[in-house]
């Protein structure tokens, strides 16, 4: 497994992700990043906000998205995410995994699921990108 450190000055630092481990092997494909939970992270029911959750969520799917982007393709950008949300979290570290559904030369689209840190799911997510190519 193979980890990279996120810049910090972009979204995923300013929610507290600071690295991402890529899976071994182009078969396997997956990301996985850990989210402490902080104060800022909390809604006013004091259970972590959604968007904290999303936000793990998919920028584990893009990491792999952009990972896993065909020769000469440009970028991607996301035509559609879905949340479930099974349950909450309040303290320690969520986890985060992504892996592959479809890899394509047009679309990908990618599952994740966030745990909690007894290792309860707290939510599934699915997107779905558009791969960008040069204009001629």
């Amino acid at each position: 497994m193979t980890s990279e450190r996120l810049p910090a000055g972009q979204f995923p630092g300013l929610l507290g992700i600071e690295s991402v481990s890529y899976g071994d092997g182009a078969e396997d494909g997956s990301v996985t990043a850990e989210l402490p939970i902080r104060g800022e992270h909390f809604a006013p029911n004091g259970f972590v906000h959604a968007a904290a959750i999303v936000g793990l969520a998919d920028t584990l799917c893009g990491y792999g998205c952009l990972a896993s982007l065909p020769e000469g393709a440009t970028g991607f950008t996301t035509i559609e995410l879905k949340t479930n949300f099974l349950g909450a979290a309040r303290e320690g570290t969520l986890t985060g995994t992504a892996v592959p559904v479809h890899r394509g030369r047009s679309t990908q689209l990618w599952d994740a699921t966030v745990t909690s840190e007894d290792g309860r799911a707290v939510a599934v997510f699915r997107c779905t990108q558009l791969v960008l190519w040069p204009r001629d």
